[in-house]
């Protein structure tokens, strides 16, 4: 449990998804093996080696995929073209999996034999198909979110659904100004150094990225998840701590340190999924434009994070916080006035 506690939530999330893609290999390969295993083993023995040589073989590859690849010597990798990547994942995927069937692993354990010489080029052959399909899966889902991407392939917003979620909206001081200053290609990488930093304490307070605009990062919750501990305030405060943590690094580098305002809200949106060529889940509703809003308001009213009470009704308040009441903002483009109030850490009230 201790280990447990150590480890990062984006670590801990990857663990988790490393261990389903065992499980899944390990279902395929018992399939396989008793579809196509040796006559003169049983089928559960047969089911037994190939679920061995699968995990064998999808552990080293998810490995490498989730966890090498994401090293500072491998991460060169990932800015080739996407058919070099492909190919070259390819390759070395296929030499993973002729060394796990010809070793026999799982054969010489089990005393018996799934793979006559006949039929090893064609079980490499299926374990390089399945691996290039999980290559081109796993491309694509880290492009639209792992969760939005499995909500894609199960159906969930097929038919589009009413939530109730929270939105907070977070948004970079002074950008423009920082690529006016230090042109596209520094300020671009100003950004996603800021966003990179962010990821962890979102993934930390589950939320869901839900896009980037511009300067701005968008994270949402389902109702449900989002309230236990109060997850969308901490989730600012983190992220301000992990940017604060290197703001050294950001001077360094680029003479600046990031600064942030954010915005909170929560309320009934639509969700469903559009689009024919390229589909995603969309959000549709009044909630949306409110955050936006109470986002552009911080500009005015001496505040870096605002809160509905709508939001903060729903959350309560964490003792280290403390609220600054701005009363009913009238927000351009809506008729009735959010109540709506200033957050701020205790301990930096002046």
């Amino acid at each position: 449990m201790s280990a447990r506690r150590g480890l990062s939530a984006l670590a801990r999330e990857r663990l988790e998804r490393f261990a389903r893609v065992l499980a899944l290999s390990g279902l395929i390969g018992a399939a396989y093996g008793i579809r196509s295993g040796s006559s003169a083993a049983s089928p559960a023995v047969n089911a037994l080696i190939g679920a061995v040589d699968a995990v064998l073989i999808a552990g080293c590859v998810a490995g490498i995929e989730m966890f090498a690849l994401r090293s500072a010597p491998l991460r060169a990798i990932a800015r080739l073209p996407f058919g070099a990547v492909l190919a070259l994942k390819s390759a070395v995927y296929a030499a993973i999996a002729v060394a796990v069937i010809a070793a026999q692993p799982a054969e010489r354990l089990a005393g018996a034999a799934l793979y006559g010489a006949t039929d090893l080029a064609r079980t490499v052959g299926f374990s390089l198909i399945v691996t290039t399909l999980f290559i081109v899966l796993y491309q694509a889902a880290g492009l639209v979110g792992y969760r939005t991407f499995r909500e894609l392939v199960l159906g969930k917003y097929r038919a589009p659904r009413a939530e109730r979620r929270f939105f907070l909206f977070v948004d970079v001081v002074g950008s423009s100004a920082l690529a006016e200053r230090l042109g596209p290609l520094r300020a671009h990488q100003f950004l996603a150094r800021v966003f990179t930093l962010a990821a962890e304490p979102v993934a930390a307070r589950r939320g869901e990225i839900y896009q980037y605009v511009g300067d701005e990062i968008v994270v949402t919750w389902a109702e449900r998840d989002g309230a236990p501990d109060a997850r969308p305030l901490r989730c600012y405060f983190e992220v301000r701590a992990a940017l604060d943590a290197q703001a050294s690094q950001f001077r360094e580098r680029f003479g600046v340190e990031p600064q942030l305002r954010a915005a909170l809200h929560l309320g009934e949106v639509i969700v469903g999924e559009v689009g024919v060529e390229r589909r995603a889940i969309v959000f549709h509703g009044d909630v949306m434009n409110a955050t936006a809003r109470l986002e552009q308001a911080t500009r005015d009213l001496g505040c870096r994070f605002i809160a509905s009470a709508e939001a903060l009704r729903a959350l309560g308040l964490p003792p280290d916080l403390a609220l600054r009441d701005l009363g009913a903002l009238a927000l351009r483009g809506r008729e009735e006035p959010l109540q709506a109030f200033c957050v701020e850490e205790r301990a930096l009230r002046t």
